[in-house]
């Protein structure tokens, strides 16, 4: 989609919602102190989201072609089972059905069931530790109310009871005979707890990037060895390729277990015993405690075909003002393996957030708030084209913020068009860590605009399509992968057959993740808990993917990777106009591996971390064909590095390969910075025409940006970048 025809279709839904409020009577209202045998007007309202969505159908099948309003009452409304709108709850082009807030008023969907009749806990518990003596209280569950791995009082998410954290005894090399079921453990740490299958092991296997809640199936305590009854990611071993700090402190802990429940705030449950037990967060009784039983509030469903060429989707649906809060989170099944979306970062096709749409078109989600959850804020499956997330908040969320999942690699290419505007993202990923504010897999041609992402245990943005091209499904998302629709193809381009391993040439037409736009959006505070992750990552996609004009900055921790990052897989991406300041770790500013372009970018301040490699990473063969012109390489320190040039997994790629010119460098510690860069580089014919001087920037320590009169920027042909439109607006 144009950038042209994107922002004429969103100025038509922006004025078309306009007009249905300036003065317009609902069609329906709904309160929390109404009565579904009501009519449903302002004096009597319905109580329920379901029953407006009844009576809406009702009035189409006399009014097909009139636009709906139903104006929610401020209030919060308890949801038992999600709320699912289908095909006969669509709109005809040219009109919509809008479910909004009465205006001034704050509807709120809340699956939180009260948890009540609360007593001291007065008498010995086994397993209870010294300190929760006399502080701890009980209540019995109500008889229907089913599990859940989440609590909430009027603060907020209260935290499990949580074990200290240890490492497991095996690492890569002793890992032989080990399964993704088995961890390794040293005395004493586990044990077989009474209820143990309430019990759920949080670990990081491995690899610095994930975290994994796995419940617990056995525990042999002589011989040290934990099963689960959920897979790993990966092997549950020491995590490699990060400091063996990191091991140090632990990679392993488990929650839910009264022993552990050892400070104000913590809460644990036996399930089989129907007793809840709460150190409250204060010296007083609990109240306000509430347990979720959904994950998934609101569902917008098409008809799916899913093996088919053709889905049905649901069209021309608004939410508007509603807040979504107290939900659970999804819990992993036996059979994951093959349907993660890369490194278990989430799952395909599956219930894990509070709005899902799965088959929808021209839906709209406006000025929203998803808060105080266990699980993710939106997910758009499969079929998912010319819908809007726009003007929302997403906080304090235990999985994602949104997530766009297409269909998996094939000719089906059904999740595009889509726009993320203008959303404030932060403190998400709360539970598992490793979930981006914004994750993009498998879709294309969408437009991700001035959000304000911050706060967050990971990568910022994602856009991905990596992929384990593996026929037995036991890869990484292998399972998603339409194979008969790849062999017809495979058949068409290689009649004499398929070579065994395809290049990114070759399958780029199966990944749907191509021409998306990430702009204007500022990062900042990201990557403060897990490892080797990025303020926007790219990977494993289809090509003419644009990052231009974000702002990735103030992210010092030692955690953080590149501020821009394409890994594996990835070509035929430009990075341009965008500024990245003052980041840690690695402190690359912009890495790429493969065949990517780097245009007019301002990488200043960044870190002076004994692990930094290069203002510029170059990680992967090939390159030849990469563009890195006019962007601004700004140091304050002598120790950095322009360039770092190193194959992470195979021959080194060049910077002599790729056309790299009118850059200007300069580095306030070290006048000669460039000079060994340009003795070197300039023998192969590149940087002819780079510069080293002062860009003269207004003001570079405090991130003013602009240039003053004279900039040597100006006769390198670098175009200053307005960060005055970066972000979400004021």
């Amino acid at each position: 989609m144009h950038a042209a025809t994107t922002c004429l279709l969103l100025a038509s839904a922006m004025t078309f919602q306009g007009c249905l409020f300036a003065g317009a009577t609902a069609d329906f209202y709904v309160s929390p102190s109404g009565n579904d045998r009501n009519p449903g007007t302002l004096n009597k309202p319905f109580a329920s989201l379901a029953r407006a969505r009844d009576a809406v159908r009702e009035l189409k099948r006399s009014q097909a072609e009139k636009s709906v309003l139903v104006l929610l009452r401020g209030g919060t409304y308890y949801i038992s089972d999600s709320l699912v709108f289908k095909r006969e709850d669509s709109s005809p082009d040219g009109s919509a059905i809008t479910y909004a807030a009465y205006p001034g008023e704050t509807p709120v969907l809340s699956s939180g069931v009260p948890i009540r009749k609360w007593q001291k806990v007065r008498s010995s518990v086994p397993g209870f530790p010294a300190a929760a003596t006399g502080k701890v209280w009980v209540a019995d569950l109500p008889a229907n109310m089913r599990p859940f791995s989440s609590l909430y009082d009027g603060v907020g998410r209260l935290p499990r009871a949580r074990s200290s954290p240890f490492s497991p005894t095996k690492d890569y090399r002793t890992a032989e005979g080990l399964d993704c079921f088995t961890l390794p453990f040293p005395p004493g740490k586990l044990k077989h707890w009474s209820n143990l299958r309430d019990v759920e092991l949080m670990i990081r296997p491995n690899y610095a990037w994930v975290l994994n809640f796995l419940p617990l199936e056995s525990v042999d305590e002589r011989a040290g060895i934990a099963k689960t009854t959920v897979p790993a990611t990966y092997h549950m071993i020491r995590v490699r390729y990060a400091p063996e700090q990191i091991n140090q402190e632990g990679t392993v802990w488990v929650e839910n277990v009264l022993e552990a429940l050892d400070e104000p705030g913590e809460w644990a449950v036996d399930f089989a015993q129907r007793k809840l037990y709460l150190w409250p967060r204060d010296s007083t009784a609990p109240r306000n405690i509430v347990a979720p039983q959904l994950v998934e509030f609101v569902r917008v469903e098409g008809n799916i075909d899913y093996d088919g060429p053709r889905d049905t989707p649901v069209q021309n649906l608004v939410f508007r003002g509603i807040t979504f809060t107290h939900g659970d989170r999804f819990g992993w099944q036996r059979d994951k393996i093959g349907w993660g979306l890369q490194h278990d970062w989430e799952m395909f096709d599956r219930p894990t957030t509070l709005l899902r749409l799965r088959g929808a078109e021209g839906v709209s989600i406006e000025k929203c708030r998803f808060i105080d959850s266990a699980g993710g804020g939106i997910r758009l499956d499969l079929h998912a084209q010319k819908n809007q997330i726009i003007d929302s908040d997403f906080e304090h969320l235990g999985g994602v913020g949104i997530l766009l999942a297409g269909y998996g690699p094939g000719t089906k290419d059904v999740n595009r068009g889509n726009q993320i505007l203008r959303n404030h993202i932060h403190h998400i990923g709360e539970l598992l860590w490793h979930s981006p504010a914004i994750f993009i897999w498998q879709s294309g041609e969408n437009r991700i605009a001035n959000n304000l992402i911050h706060h967050t245990p990971y990568t910022g943005i994602v856009v991905s399509g990596r992929i384990g091209w593996d026929r037995k499904g036991e890869s990484e998302c292998s399972r998603t992968i339409r194979w008969k629709e790849v062999d017809a193809e495979l058949h068409n381009d290689f009649p004499g057959g398929a070579p065994a391993l395809l290049n990114w040439w070759q399958r780029e037409k199966f990944l749907h993740g191509r021409h998306n736009i990430v702009e204007r959006n500022e990062i900042h505070d990201v990557m403060q808990t897990l490892m080797d992750g990025n303020g926007i990552y790219v990977s494993g996609t289809g090509r003419g993917n644009i990052v231009r004009e974000n702002f990735v900055h103030d992210s010092m921790l030692p955690t953080m990777g590149e501020g821009i990052r394409c890994d594996d897989d990835q070509h035929e991406t430009t990075l341009e106009r965008n500024v990245v300041f003052r980041i840690g770790g690695m402190g690359d500013g912009i890495a790429i591996k493969g065949v990517n372009n780097v245009l007019n970018n301002f990488l200043v301040l960044l870190s002076t971390h004994h692990n930094h490699r290069g203002y510029i990473s170059l990680e992967e063969s090939p390159v030849k064909g990469s563009r890195i012109q006019r962007n601004i390489l700004y140091a304050g320190s002598a120790n950095v590095k322009p360039y770092f040039q190193k194959g992470l997994f195979g021959p080194d790629p060049h910077l002599r390969d790729t056309d790299t010119d009118y850059n200007l460098y300069f580095n306030t510690a070290d006048p000669n910075w460039a000079a060994e860069h340009f003795e070197r580089e300039r023998k192969f014919g590149i940087e002819a025409h780079s510069l080293f001087a002062d860009p003269m920037f207004m003001d570079a320590e405090h991130g003013d940006f602009r240039f003053k009169p004279g900039s040597p920027a100006e006769k390198l042909g670098i175009q200053p970048i307005d960060l005055k439109l970066v972000g979400r607006p004021k």
